[in-house]
C-alpha cells in the first residue's frame, strides 16, 4: 500500500514550488505528472519583474528586455524601464531548474503518471492506487482535483501560438480590436527563436476557430511565414472560487490564478504554491500571498470587462494607452502594474 503525507499532481510552477518548500520542512512529499517532459505546455514563456526575484539563474533565461513595443494601428509607443522588466524562458528549461530545485530538499517526483479518480484520502492512478495526508491540484485548466470538488469554471482564455525559427529584436504587443477583440497579439522573442501569438475569453464573441484565421491574417501581414509552423493552443483558467478545501488545495491555474487581462499566470502561480505549502505547514497561516494575487485580479478584472463592453471603447481605450505610454510617468506607473 503507497501511502503518502503530500500528493501533488502536476509538476507546473505552483507545484514544484509548493513541493521544494514542503520537502524542505521534512514532509514526504510527491509529485505525479501525467507528462513525460515537465514544463512541456504551450506558453509565450514571459516572466515579469516580480517572478525573477526568484533567483532564477540568467542561465535558463532565453532573453531580458528592459523596453516592451506596444502598437495600436499605424501607432507604437515603447514602455521602458532601467533594468529589466520582463524576461523570456523555455517553460521546459524552467521546469527542469524548479523540479531539481524540489528534488534537492528531498521531493519525489514521478512523470508518465495519470490520475483518473479522486477519493477523500486516496487517488487513483494507471499505476496503482496512493493515499494521502494532504492532496494539492497543480494540474492546470483542466483539473482533476478541481473537477471532483464540483466546482464550474466560465472564465477561460483560449491562447494560441506560433513558434517559428526566426530571431526578432523586441518584444511587442499588438492591439488590433477587429481581429482580437479586447485581447492582443504578442511576439515574445527566445535566443533563436519566437513565440507569435494571441488569446480570446471563451465568453467573447470570437470563437476558436475565428481566432486563428485572424491570428493567421495578421502574421501574413506582419510578415511572419507560418507555413511550415504548427498551431498549438491551451486554455487559461482564470475564474477563481477558491483554493483550500478541507485536506485538498488548488495553486495556479488549477484555482483560477492566472491574469484574465493578461493571461501571465507564472508568477502568481509560484505565490500561490509557496501559500499553499505554508497553509499545510501552518493552519494559521493568512496566505497573505494569495490575498494579493485576488486584490490583482479584481482590479484586472474590472478593466477587463470595461475592454468588452464594446468594439468602440476597447478602439478608444486603446488609442488613449498607447497615447499616454509616451509620457515618462505613466510608463513608471503601466510597470508597476505588469509587476
Amino acid at each position: 500500500m503507497d501511502k503518502r503525507e503530500i500528493v501533488i499532481i502536476g509538476a507546473g510552477p505552483s507545484g514544484l514550488k509548493a513541493a521544494e518548500i514542503l520537502a524542505n520542512n521534512k514532509k514526504d512529499v510527491l509529485v505525479l505528472e501525467r507528462r513525460p517532459i515537465i514544463g512541456d505546455k504551450v506558453c509565450a514563456g514571459g516572466l515579469t519583474r516580480n517572478a525573477l526575484k526568484f533567483n532564477i539563474p540568467d542561465s535558463i533565461l532565453q532573453r531580458k528586455f528592459n523596453k516592451m513595443r506596444v502598437s495600436y494601428k499605424n501607432k507604437k509607443s515603447y514602455i521602458k524601464t532601467d533594468s529589466t522588466f520582463i524576461a523570456t524562458v523555455d517553460r521546459k528549461d524552467l521546469g527542469k531548474w524548479m523540479a531539481s530545485n524540489a528534488k534537492k530538499q528531498g521531493a519525489e517526483i514521478k512523470t508518465n503518471v495519470n490520475v483518473n479518480n479522486i477519493r477523500n484520502n486516496f487517488i487513483r492512478t494507471d499505476k496503482g492506487k496512493i493515499y494521502f495526508k494532504y492532496l494539492i491540484g497543480a494540474d492546470g485548466s483542466n483539473s482533476i482535483l478541481r473537477k471532483h470538488l464540483g466546482l464550474k469554471t466560465t472564465k477561460i482564455l483560449e491562447a494560441f501560438h506560433y513558434v517559428l525559427n526566426k530571431q526578432v529584436k523586441d518584444i511587442q504587443i499588438y492591439f488590433d480590436v477587429e481581429r482580437f477583440g479586447p485581447a492582443y497579439a504578442w511576439v515574445f522573442p527566445y535566443k533563436n527563436s519566437v513565440s507569435i501569438g494571441t488569446g480570446a475569453d471563451s465568453r467573447y464573441r470570437l470563437k476558436a476557430n475565428d481566432v486563428k484565421k485572424n491570428l493567421d491574417e495578421w502574421c501574413t501581414e506582419m510578415g511572419y511565414d507560418i507555413k511550415k509552423a504548427s498551431l498549438k493552443a491551451c486554455p487559461i483558467n482564470y475564474d477563481y472560487r477558491g483554493h483550500e478545501f478541507g485536506n485538498k488545495f488548488l495553486t495556479g491555474d488549477a484555482a483560477g490564478f492566472s491574469s484574465g487581462l493578461t493571461g501571465e499566470g507564472i508568477y502568481f502561480a509560484m505565490l500561490s504554491g509557496i501559500d499553499v505549502a505554508n497553509k499545510i505547514l501552518d493552519k494559521k497561516y493568512d496566505c497573505k500571498n494569495i490575498k494579493h494575487i485576488l486584490k490583482v485580479k479584481r482590479f484586472e478584472e474590472r478593466i477587463l470587462r470595461t475592454l468588452e463592453i464594446s468594439k468602440s471603447i476597447t478602439k478608444i481605450e486603446y488609442n488613449l494607452l498607447v497615447n499616454m505610454i509616451k509620457f515618462s510617468w505613466f510608463d513608471k506607473k503601466l510597470t508597476g502594474m505588469i509587476d
